[in-house]
């Protein structure tokens, strides 16, 4: 199970079925929501500077794959893939220093009892997509493929789609495609991605718990007061934004919980803060 960024583990995930049957849970440094893995998924990652990146065109990569096996895929909302009006590829964004990645999930054949019985999805967040349940928002690309490739096994059906994936790549770019050797990762990296503190994060003894769905995604708002002060302050997202939830944490730590002061953190914000950090503190300003 990986999880966004800024997602808070125990809402999004059942956290005790996980430790009980050995799942592993990661969180990534991009935003977005949780998603379930197993063998029948497959994940890709875009790569590129500055002046390279091309979210669209990187979809369209995706788009053509899916075309180059039968099926007619479609971009739905604001990162989703989509069959026949159900999701089968989630993504997400990260950019640092003129380095920029776009990745996500092309579920080929994963076991949908297992993705309920270990996401938690909410009903707020089910109802904006119009659906009743995860089960019934999701496809495997299986369900849509014809011919003798639809009665292959599952590892047939994802080494397909990795062919075509290249093909679509070698297409949209106009060259032939390398197989290259990745670097060995870091050993203090591999520690700080496995570590608890990183992937189950820290929860703080709150008294006031905020919550609401915005069209750029759900977010939740823990509040630890301090008489009529905000001692601490924990903000959870799956929002495609991953910096300004930090931000807004520590603008937020040791004002008075007062509307007027809330609204007023609005002028200590960052040059160029977007505008979901306005939204956030005006919600928790008319919570008060």
């Amino acid at each position: 199970v990986v999880i966004g960024k800024n997602q808070n583990p125990w809402r999004e995930c059942n956290v005790e079925a996980i430790k009980r049957d050995g799942i592993y849970l990661a969180r990534r440094m991009s935003g977005g929501g949780a998603v379930y893995h197993d063998l029948g998924n497959l994940n890709f990652t875009f790569i590129a500077k500055d002046g390279l990146f091309d979210i669209e065109r990187q979809t369209d990569v995706i788009l053509l794959a899916c075309r180059l096996l039968g099926i007619n895929a479609v971009k739905n909302g604001r990162n989703d893939l989509t069959v026949t009006g159900r999701k089968f590829s989630g993504h997400a964004y990260f950019s640092s220093h003129g380095f920029n990645y776009h990745h996500g999930t092309i579920m080929m054949d994963v076991k949908g009892d297992d993705l309920s019985k270990y996401l938690n999805v909410s009903a707020d967040k089910l109802k904006s997509k119009g659906v009743e349940s995860v089960r019934s928002r999701v496809t495997n690309l299986r369900e849509h493929v014809d011919g003798p490739l639809g009665e292959a096994d599952t590892r047939e059906l994802i080494l397909a789609m990795q062919d075509a994936m290249v093909r679509a790549a070698s297409r949209e770019y106009g060259g032939e495609a390398e197989a290259v050797e990745l670097p060995q990762i870091p050993q203090k990296l591999l520690d700080k991605y496995a570590s608890e503190e990183w992937r189950l994060g820290t929860r703080i003894p709150f008294t006031r718990d905020i919550e609401h769905r915005f069209e750029w995604g759900g977010v939740e708002i823990q509040l630890e007061m301090k008489g009529e002060y905000i001692r601490n302050c924990r903000i959870y997202s799956d929002a495609l934004e991953t910096e300004v939830f930090d931000v807004l944490e520590e603008l937020i730590k040791g004002c008075r919980y007062d509307a007027g002061d809330i609204r007023g953190l609005s002028t200590a914000l960052p040059e160029g803060t977007s505008a979901t950090a306005h939204e956030i503190l005006g919600l928790i300003a008319k919570s008060i």
